[in-house]
C-alpha cells in the first residue's frame, strides 16, 4: 500500500510532467500536495509552483477525479468557472486546459486557489458569522441568477459542452430508470409524478450552481473571495438552487461536526427560514417551484443510493463515499415526499 508521500510524489511528477509540457520547462512543484477538506467526489490538494509563467497562478487547486469515466466534467467544470471568472464573479478561474489529459490514470483539472476560509469552517469558530452565512448565501445565489446565460450557454456549446447534459431532464431521466431497474413501487410511483409535473423549461434559463451551501464558499477578510466546487452546475429556474441549497440546511451536515444535537437543530432551523426570508427579498420566487425541485432532488439522490443498495448496474447509481448515501436520510425522503406529494416513501 503507497504512503500519503509516496501518492503526493507521484502527483507531483505527474502534475510536472504536464505544465512543464503547457507553459514551460522552467516550472517546478514546490513543496508537497495539501489534502483539502470537501471533496465529497474528487481528490482535492492545493500545492504551489516554482518558476510560474505570468500567466499561471503561482497557488492552484488540483481536482482529481475518481473515475476514468468523468474526463467531460473537466470541460464542463474548466468552461463555466472561466466563464464566470471572467465575468467578475468570485469563481477560480482554471488557467491550463486539461481536458483529454489523464494524472495517475484519472481525469483532472487545475485551478487557481483564491484566498480564504470555508465558511463552513468560519461558523464553528467565529460566531459572528452564524448570524450572516443566511445572508451570505442569498445574496450570492441572487448575483449568479440575474445572470443572462445566452452568451455562456454558446460559449459551453462551442466548448464542446453537452448543455442536454445540464438541464434537470437529464436527472428526472436518471430517477426514471433507476426507479424502473429496482422495481420498486414507491421509487415508480414518484418518479411518475416528478415527470407528470415537471415545470416547462425557462428560454433563457439561469446558471444554478447546484450545490451552494457553507464549505463551498470562501471567505476572506469579511467577505466572499469564491464559490467553488461546480460539479453539479445547470442551466433551470432559480428556485431548483434554492430548493437544494433548503434542503442542505434542512438536513445539516453529514459528519458529527461536534455541536450538540438539540443546539445543532435550532440553528439549522433558524438559518433555513433566515435563508428563505433573504431569498424571497432578493429575488421573486415560486414557493411552488421550490418545493417540486426539493422532491425532485432529494429523490434523485435517494434513487441513486437505493440503485446501489438494489445491484442496478447504470452508470448514475452511487459510489461509494457519496455524500447523500447517510442513515438520516430515509427518515428527511419519507417527511418530505408525503407532506409535498401523498405518497409514502417504505423502501430503503
Amino acid at each position: 500500500m503507497s504512503t500519503s508521500h509516496e501518492a503526493s510524489d507521484k502527483l507531483a511528477e505527474g502534475i510536472t510532467q504536464f505544465l512543464r509540457a503547457k507553459v514551460g520547462s522552467d516550472v517546478g512543484i514546490a513543496g508537497e500536495f495539501a489534502r483539502l477538506q470537501g471533496g465529497f467526489d474528487t481528490d482535492t490538494y492545493s500545492f504551489s509552483v516554482d518558476n510560474a509563467p505570468p500567466n499561471l497562478p503561482k497557488h492552484l487547486v488540483l481536482r482529481h477525479f475518481r473515475h476514468a469515466g468523468e474526463a467531460p466534467r473537466v470541460v464542463r467544470e474548466s468552461a463555466i468557472q472561466n466563464a464566470a471568472a471572467s465575468a467578475g464573479h468570485a469563481v477560480p478561474a482554471v488557467p491550463v486546459d486539461s481536458s483529454n489529459e489523464l494524472l495517475v490514470g484519472r481525469p483532472f483539472l487545475l485551478m487557481e486557489r483564491l484566498p480564504g476560509t470555508n465558511l463552513g469552517e468560519l461558523l464553528m469558530t467565529d460566531q459572528t458569522y452564524i448570524q450572516k452565512f443566511p445572508s451570505v448565501m442569498a445574496k450570492l445565489q441572487a448575483g449568479l441568477h440575474r445572470l443572462d446565460t445566452t452568451k455562456l450557454r454558446a460559449h459551453l456549446d462551442a466548448s464542446g459542452v453537452d448543455l442536454e447534459s445540464m438541464k434537470p431532464t437529464r436527472m428526472l431521466q436518471a430517477t426514471t430508470a433507476i426507479a424502473d431497474a429496482t422495481g420498486l413501487h414507491d421509487l415508480i410511483e414518484l418518479s411518475q409524478w416528478l415527470t407528470e409535473n415537471f415545470p416547462v423549461q425557462p428560454e433563457n434559463p439561469a446558471i444554478i450552481h447546484g450545490d451552494l451551501h457553507p464549505l463551498n464558499i470562501l471567505m476572506h477578510e469579511g467577505k466572499v473571495s469564491g464559490l467553488i466546487d461546480w460539479a453539479t452546475s445547470m442551466f433551470t429556474h432559480p428556485e431548483y438552487d434554492i430548493a437544494v441549497s433548503r434542503t442542505i440546511l434542512s438536513i445539516g451536515p453529514p459528519e458529527d461536526i461536534g455541536i450538540p444535537k438539540d443546539e445543532l437543530t435550532k440553528m439549522l432551523l433558524w438559518g433555513e427560514a433566515e435563508y428563505m426570508k433573504e431569498c424571497h427579498a432578493l429575488q421573486t420566487l415560486d414557493d411552488a417551484l421550490i418545493d417540486y425541485y426539493s422532491v425532485f432532488r432529494i429523490t434523485h439522490a435517494y434513487a441513486k443510493v437505493l440503485g446501489h443498495k438494489h445491484g442496478v448496474d447504470l452508470p448514475y447509481v452511487d459510489n461509494d463515499g457519496y455524500a447523500w448515501d447517510r442513515p438520516d436520510m430515509y427518515d428527511f425522503i419519507k417527511k418530505l415526499v408525503g407532506e409535498t406529494t401523498g405518497i409514502e416513501m417504505v423502501s430503503k
